[in-house]
C-alpha cells in the first residue's frame, strides 16, 4: 500500500512526489509511461523561470507561480542546478504604454516586486537592433534546465525511498473507499494492480484523458481540451546578442513570440500559438511560419531581417475549455465532491508550471488537510 501515488512523471508529478516522500515522509510510487521521466511537456518549453505579473490577482496561476519561483530559486541554488537570472523586458508600442503600466499594478498586487518601467530609447541604447520602445522590466525573471531540476528531483525522490515505475501506463481505478485499487500496465502489456491511499494525476497532455479513465466524466462539466501548438525558430548568428529575455505584450491565448535566451546564450524566436486540429502529438514545425514569426517580431527587433531563421522544435500547452470558453488558470481538482477524497486532478497546466511546479505539493497538501 502507498500513502500516496502520482500519475506522471514531468517535472510537476516528480515535484509533487518528492514533496510527499521528502518533506512529508510518505511511501509515493510515480507511474510514467515513457522510458524516463519528463519526455513530455517538460522538456518542450522556454525554461524560463517566470515572476508572476502576466496572471490575474487571486488566480492559482499567480499564487503559486510567486510562491514556487521562490522556492525553486531557492532549489536550484542549494543544489547548485543550473539558473541564469537574466531578467526580461516586457516591450509595448507607444500607444500601449498603459498596458506595461497595467502588468506592474498587477505584479505588485501577486507580490512581484522590482517592476519598474523604461522609458522608450533606454533599452535600445542597450541593444542597437532593438526599436525605441518603452519596457516593463523584470530583474525576477530567469532562465533554468528543465532537464537538470527532473532528474534532480528524480533522483532525491528515489534516494529517499520513492518506487518509479516506468514504461507503465494507468488503464484503471476502482475506489474501495477506503482506498483506491490502480490497473497499471507495462510496455509488454502485462497488468498489475497497486495499492494506494490517494492519487495525484499530473500527466500533463494526457492529464483529462486519464481522468476520463478513472471514471470523472469531465465532459459532462463542460471540460474539453485543445492541444495549443508553439514552434520556435532558431535565429542563427545571433548568440550572445542579448543578455535578457525580450517579450511582446501578452496575447489572449500566449505570452507572444519572444527572444528566448538558453543557459548557453544561444538566441531562438517562439513560441507562436495553433490550435492543433486533433489530440495527437504533433511536434514538427512548419518552415512556412517564418515569414509571420518576422512579422510579429520586426516591430520590437527591426534587424531580426539581417539574420537567417531555421524550423528548429515546438512544444503542446493542454489548453482546458469549459463550455466553449479558454479558461486560463490552473485546475487542481480534489474530487472528494464526486465520491473520491483524496484524488488530485490536475487540468490544464501549462504556463507557468514549470516555476509553479515545487508549490503545487504543499498547495495539495492544504486541500487535504
Amino acid at each position: 500500500m502507498h500513502d500516496l501515488t502520482v500519475i506522471g512523471g514531468g517535472v510537476i508529478g516528480l515535484a509533487v512526489a518528492r514533496h510527499f516522500q521528502v518533506a512529508v515522509g510518505w511511501q509515493c510510487l510515480v507511474v510514467e509511461r515513457e522510458a524516463s521521466c519528463g519526455l513530455g511537456i517538460s522538456s518542450r518549453n522556454s525554461e524560463v523561470l517566470h515572476a508572476g505579473f502576466y496572471y490575474p490577482p487571486n488566480s492559482l496561476k499567480a499564487r503559486l507561480c510567486v510562491e514556487g519561483r521562490e522556492q525553486l530559486v531557492a532549489y536550484l541554488q542549494a543544489n547548485d542546478l543550473p539558473l541564469n537570472m537574466c531578467g526580461k523586458y516586457v516591450v509595448a508600442e507607444t500607444d500601449a504604454t498603459s498596458e506595461l503600466e497595467r502588468l506592474r499594478r498587477q505584479g505588485e498586487l501577486n507580490g512581484v516586486g522590482n517592476l519598474e518601467i523604461i522609458e522608450a530609447g533606454w533599452l535600445q541604447r542597450r541593444y542597437p537592433e532593438l526599436a525605441p520602445l518603452p519596457a516593463l522590466h523584470s530583474p525576477g525573471t530567469g532562465v533554468l534546465s528543465a532537464d537538470a531540476l527532473v532528474h534532480f528531483l528524480a533522483g532525491e525522490f528515489q534516494a529517499a525511498g520513492g518506487d518509479l515505475a516506468v514504461k507503465t501506463s494507468f488503464v484503471g481505478m476502482t475506489n474501495t473507499d477506503s482506498h483506491y485499487e490502480l490497473a497499471l500496465e507495462d510496455s509488454s502489456g502485462e497488468r498489475i494492480t497497486v495499492s494506494s491511499e490517494r492519487v495525484v494525476n499530473a500527466a500533463g497532455l494526457s492529464a483529462l484523458e486519464i481522468a476520463q479513465v478513472a471514471g470523472f466524466d469531465y465532459a459532462e462539466r463542460g471540460f474539453e481540451l485543445r492541444y495549443c501548438q508553439g514552434s520556435y525558430f532558431k535565429v542563427t548568428g545571433a548568440r550572445g546578442r542579448f543578455q535578457q529575455l525580450i517579450y511582446p505584450l501578452p496575447t489572449a491565448n500566449s505570452l507572444g513570440i519572444h527572444i528566448k535566451l538558453d543557459l548557453q546564450e544561444e538566441v531562438s524566436l517562439g513560441p507562436d500559438a495553433r490550435y492543433l486540429p486533433e489530440l495527437v502529438e504533433d511536434y514538427s514545425v512548419d518552415p512556412g511560419l517564418e515569414a509571420e514569426f518576422r512579422r510579429q517580431v520586426r516591430p520590437y527587433w527591426p534587424a531580426i531581417d539581417d539574420y537567417q531563421l531555421v524550423a528548429d522544435w515546438s512544444g503542446l500547452r493542454p489548453h482546458i475549455f469549459v463550455d466553449g470558453e479558454l479558461r486560463h488558470d490552473f485546475h487542481v481538482l480534489e474530487e472528494g465532491p464526486a465520491g473520491c477524497p483524496g484524488w488530485v486532478n490536475l487540468l490544464g497546466i501549462d504556463s507557468p508550471g514549470l516555476t509553479a511546479a515545487l508549490a503545487f505539493g504543499p498547495y495539495i497538501a492544504q486541500l487535504w488537510d
